[in-house]
């Protein structure tokens, strides 16, 4: 079930988004920027930075049978105010048991139909260009419009910024996007930079 979370569901959301970090970014990033994530910090952030209302930003969680946080995703307007791209999904992340599912494809409709229902009629994605879940993007019809460069714990790494000028077309191309394989794993935008300012990791 994907729905939209509330501050109770912090904790859920929290062990999600350091479990995919790890797994998604083992070996690619340095093992003590990984092994110093915590659920608490990243609790924390969530409860008083996301779940407030407050927060321009909306987050949507998807729930197992056991009603379990398997993944999540967090959208709202564009952080860097670009001039075409006004809306920006920042995140969204699955468990990596739960891929394959179309976990991945439901969450970012949620995000991309709340975006719309706030008047955006564009987005923008930011993903890690060794992540092969980028694809995901291409798939749903987001083109390669921005690059840049981050630096995560003293390495440099290379940031694709993904594109849509309707959100129209995002719907329409999910429909011919089977079960979203692999990219649900961590259909993982960014922000490293980010996630460091809002404290998840030491």
């Amino acid at each position: 079930m994907i729905r939209k979370a509330v501050t109770g569901d912090a904790l859920g959301i929290a062990k999600v988004h350091v479990d995919t970090f790890r797994s998604t970014y083992n070996g690619i990033y340095p093992d003590e920027f990984l092994s110093n994530m915590s659920y608490e910090r990243a609790r924390h952030t969530w409860e008083t930075t996301h779940l407030v209302p407050s927060s321009p930003n909306a987050v949507y969680i998807a729930e197992d049978e056991s009603e379990h946080i398997v993944g999540f995703a967090i959208c709202g307007p564009d952080r860097d105010s670009d001039p075409i791209y006004k809306g920006e999904v920042i995140g969204l992340y699955v468990l990596q048991k739960m891929q394959r599912r179309g976990i991945g494809k439901r969450l970012m409709l949620a995000a991309v139909q709340d975006l719309s229902s706030r008047g955006f009629s564009s987005m923008l994605v930011w993903v890690l260009a060794d992540n092969p879940s980028r694809h995901f993007y291409e798939k749903l019809g987001g083109e390669h419009v921005q690059t840049r460069d981050t630096i995560v714990g003293g390495k440099s790494f290379k940031e694709l910024g993904y594109g849509w000028k309707s959100l129209d077309s995002i719907s329409q191309n999910a429909n011919h996007v089977p079960q979203i394989d692999r990219a649900s794993t961590c259909v993982l935008n960014n922000e490293l930079a980010a996630w460091v300012e809002f404290g998840i990791y030491s």
